[in-house]
């Protein structure tokens, strides 16, 4: 993760930006979060999970440029500090082979109010931003050695509500 522009890469070139920010406690930092969700994965029958880091993440979509986002990320998004950023391109499709690390993104259903996102959508516009379109969501890095469909039904039991998330799960590289 790298809050330096020079290693951020640069996005196909269109009228419309797509950028999605994934915002982390750097690793020295303890994360709370992900200590909850540790138990609740255990609770919910992942007895081999090891670890799980929470991240916050930021789909912002509109009229943006690199720019444009660095700014977001340094005014509003990230705690340079206590925080890491990185933007997130295309995940990989799992394999069906157990996986030691995951990575699970959990999203509100487009249908779903987002009172987060709407507040994040604001404070850009008063940042002199672009008028964007927001969506927040959240990313679990867990890491434990299990299968797919295990770790599916964990995560739908106890990290996110099928009925209102879109829940997407990958190997984490």
């Amino acid at each position: 993760m790298s809050d330096k522009p020079g290693l951020l890469a640069a996005k196909a070139p269109s009228s419309l930006g797509s950028y999605v920010v994934e915002v982390n406690l750097k690793p020295e930092f303890a994360d709370a979060a992900g200590l909850t969700a540790l138990r609740m994965l255990h609770d919910a029958g992942i007895a081999a999970a090891r670890g799980v880091r929470v991240g916050r993440l930021y789909d912002l979509r509109g009229p943006l440029n690199l720019g444009h986002v660095h700014v977001a990320v340094r005014e509003l998004l990230c705690d340079c500090v206590t925080q890491e950023f990185r933007l997130c391109h295309g995940a990989a499709a799992a394999s069906p082979n157990s996986a030691e690390r995951w990575r699970v993104e959990v999203w509100l259903k487009p249908a779903v109010a987002d009172t987060a996102a709407e507040s994040v959508r604001a404070a850009l516009g008063d940042l002199g931003m672009p008028e964007v379109a927001v969506r927040c969501g959240l990313a679990y890095h867990i890491a434990a050695k299990c299968g797919r469909g295990q770790l599916d039904k964990a995560v739908a039991r106890s990290l996110a509500n099928p009925s209102i998330h879109l829940i997407l799960v990958h190997e984490d590289r």
